[in-house]
């Protein structure tokens, strides 16, 4: 480790790219991929100009006071800064945001960035159909897009009974003339006189979500063809990341997750997940296999250093607390034994100044595309900001 610092300290900056080419080549680093889509919702700039509206138009929740963008807002890196969202009778967006009603609580698990969303990856193939959420209860965009709607928590509260949630909603928007309208031109296969149905809604949605993709990070710029687009710093950062610290061994390939299930056991907090009060099982809640109790999957870390707090309960605050929680091994909740944790984590006895070398990595991997938030939307409920 000590040479590789010290090469990268004496050749970063001297223009002939023999330090980038031989880190790109030692860990195989790989630019984004190109997006997959489903066959049946190939790209349409018309659907994603109507799912950007959807997004942000709080007419999708029963209580018309959440939207999606509720807790996946531009100015939290399209996430909401806190370690769990509050959703129905909320006041304020991101960290100041408080829930008003006493019957409500807090949703159970932290919201991600929906930032590159769209790729993901089923064992060793890119796909479109790839496990989704923390627990991986879905599988494709189109899939998960119209879930929150149905949760309580999340933007459903108790206005509207479970079964009937979303038919009332589309109904709602067959009743705003301009959606129609928006509808009919992004899907013109759909009958003239019936363009929204949960089909179509899901489709724009989903496209809207496969828009937001940033892959000009310091990284990206460094792997394509920029030798000083990292400092001498997130350079060493990166040997880290790949050696010393294992990190790769999880977070891999460009997308920098593997998008599998592990037991880290980072600890929780908050309500807990349904019928697991004040605890969460995670895709033991999917499967019911007792080798997946508190296993989550593999958070991708594009723009983790902007989409704090950490873990599927947003147990850790900053990027720092979260490196030193895999430093000293992981494992910090209380009733995960340390056998049931992933096998390949332990500590790894990084020095202060190798966690400050990997954080300044991790945070070259930050590139956040511009997203306007609507001036107005056809519903004419304000948008969140």
């Amino acid at each position: 480790m000590a040479a590789i610092a010290a090469t990268v300290a004496g050749c970063a900056g001297d223009g002939t790219g023999v330090i980038r080419l031989d880190l790109v080549e030692r860990f195989g680093l790989e630019p984004l991929p190109t997006m997959v889509h489903p066959r049946d919702n190939p790209p349409n700039p018309d659907r994603v100009a109507l799912g950007h509206l959807l997004f942000f138009d709080p007419i999708m929740s029963a209580t018309r006071d959440v939207a999606c963008a509720t807790c996946h807002l531009p100015r939290f890196g399209m996430a909401d800064g806190r370690a769990l969202p509050a959703g129905p009778s909320g006041v304020g967006f991101g960290p100041e945001r408080q829930l008003t009603d006493p019957n409500m609580v807090f949703e159970a698990r932290n919201s991600p960035t929906v930032i590159n969303a769209g790729f993901n990856r089923f064992r060793d193939f890119q796909t479109a159909d790839g496990f989704l959420f923390w627990d991986g209860r879905v599988r494709r965009l189109e899939n998960l897009v119209t879930l929150p709607q149905r949760e309580f928590s999340e933007m459903r509260a108790d206005a509207l009974p479970l079964e009937s949630t979303l038919d009332t909603l589309l109904e709602r928007l067959r009743g705003i003339p301009e959606y129609v309208t928006l509808f009919r031109t992004a899907f013109p296969a759909h009958p003239p006189d019936a363009p929204i149905d949960s089909v179509s809604l899901a489709q724009s949605l989903a496209q809207f979500v496969r828009s937001l993709v940033g892959d000009r990070s310091p990284y990206d710029r460094f792997v394509a063809s920029d030798p000083d687009a990292l400092t001498d710093q997130e350079k060493r950062g990166l040997v880290l990341f790949h050696e010393k610290g294992g990190c790769a061994r999880c977070h891999a390939g460009p997308m920098f997750s593997d998008f599998a299930f592990h037991v880290v056991g980072a600890p929780q907090q908050g309500p807990g997940f349904q019928l697991t009060p004040h605890e969460d099982f995670g895709r033991w809640n999917v499967t019911h296999l007792e080798g997946d109790r508190w296993a989550f999957r593999t958070p991708s870390l594009r723009n983790v250093a902007v989409t704090a707090p950490y873990t599927h309960a947003g147990a850790y605050a900053t990027l720092t607390e979260m490196v030193e929680f895999f430093n000293r091994g992981a494992g910090d909740h209380p009733n995960i034994p340390r056998a049931r944790l992933d096998p390949a984590l332990r500590p790894l006895r990084l020095t202060a100044s190798e966690i400050e070398d990997l954080v300044a990595f991790l945070t070259a991997l930050t590139d956040l595309p511009e997203v306007a938030v609507p001036d107005r939307v056809p519903s004419g409920l304000e948008p969140p900001r």
